[in-house]
């Protein structure tokens, strides 16, 4: 049976679970993969929401591993303890609560772990149920081809904003792709360093870049700079929400730097903001302010995860200051989803994160 109650200090020891696994990992690029592979495991839990379905989905602890949309996530969730000490953590110490209350437990505190000082402390509600049979999921997670992938599942599907889609994919600032798995290898920032950082270095990577596709008038593309060396990656679905590559004709997003490749060091990308006017406008206000002034993103981040965390669920429990003292969970009863007053529970940044290279 799952547990009844669900303290604040079981939501810290999470975090600090985690710090101390992902610390044991000594190199960044595969410690940015481990903590950024925790996010992607509890986004694509809540990618497959449909609000229009009759099996709705969303974060219901629920994902076919054996799916080529999910591959990778395998070797962060299986049941050898070596292999997956994330998946051992929840069955050694965490089983009382569901799998789908514990991804986005977790995902909140390796993002509270990987931001500047841990400025930001996502909030969480808890009470989801699990689900081991979902069919329909995978085939509801997008693919990398452009936004049209991203309108259907955060707009149509989800019921999200094109500033929460923005938001959200602003989460791939951490860990990196692999070409085993998706086909796409590489980090979204500018080195493995940054994969562990959580902050709006996704964004100014975007429009900084000189950014050019690695093959043209091909549907599931990515882009990259710099030499044939660099690490580095941007899918259809980041580079479309700044720049109108709709027709997938060659183009390079930034013609004041070097794209590496005479038959684009000419043709700057369009802008997007004549076809994704709001996705536009949030991408530049995420990048206002300082170079480290992640507030803008920060709140923006943390009202569209609240929403893709919560869709689907009628009523969540809040967190109690101590098991041992709370006589009904139901005290700490909150409304979600559509009733959800997402605004209230964006938290205050009430300080700025020290310097950072960028």
């Amino acid at each position: 049976p799952r547990m009844q109650c669900f303290s604040k200090e079981m939501y810290e020891d999470i975090r600090v679970d985690l710090e101390d696994i992902s610390n044991r990992i000594s190199n960044r690029g595969d410690r940015g993969h481990f903590i950024g592979g925790i996010v992607r495991l509890a986004a694509h839990d809540f990618m497959d929401f449909d609000r229009n379905a009759v099996d709705q989905l969303g974060s219901d602890g629920c994902l076919d591993f054996s799916h080529s949309v999910n591959a990778g996530l395998s070797d962060l969730w299986c049941d050898d303890p070596i292999a997956c000490p994330f998946k051992a953590l929840y069955d050694d110490k965490y089983s009382s609560i569901s799998r789908a209350d514990f991804w986005v437990a977790a995902a909140n505190a390796v993002i509270k772990n990987a931001s500047p000082n841990r400025q930001l402390d996502l909030p969480f509600l808890w009470g989801r149920t699990d689900t081991d049979n979902c069919p329909n999921s995978s085939n509801r997670i997008p693919e990398p081809t452009g936004c049209d992938d991203n309108e259907a599942v955060f707009i149509s599907r989800m019921g999200l904003t094109w500033t929460d889609a923005v938001a959200l994919l602003g989460a791939h600032t951490l860990g990196r792709g692999d070409a085993n798995f998706s086909g796409h290898a590489g980090t979204w920032v500018q080195d493995d360093r940054e994969s562990t950082i959580f902050d709006k270095q996704y964004f100014q990577e975007v429009v900084n870049r000189g950014w050019r596709q690695r093959q043209t008038n091909v549907a599931d593309n990515n882009w990259t700079w710099g030499g044939n060396n660099r690490g580095v990656m941007m899918l259809n679905t980041d580079i479309c929400l700044r720049f109108d590559i709709d027709d997938l004709s060659p183009c390079c997003t930034n013609i004041g730097q070097d794209c590496r490749d005479n038959s684009v060091q000419g043709i700057q990308c369009r802008d997007s903001s004549s076809v994704r006017p709001e996705a536009f406008q949030a991408f530049n206000r995420f990048l206002s302010g300082g170079g480290n002034d992640n507030d803008a993103f920060f709140a923006a981040f943390s009202s569209a995860w609240v929403k893709a965390t919560t869709n689907g669920h009628d009523s969540l429990i809040g967190l109690v200051d101590s098991c041992e003292s709370s006589s009904s969970p139901t005290q700490s009863m909150v409304p979600t989803s559509s009733r959800l007053n997402v605004p209230s529970m964006i938290p205050t940044l009430s300080h700025k994160p020290t310097q950072i290279s960028t």
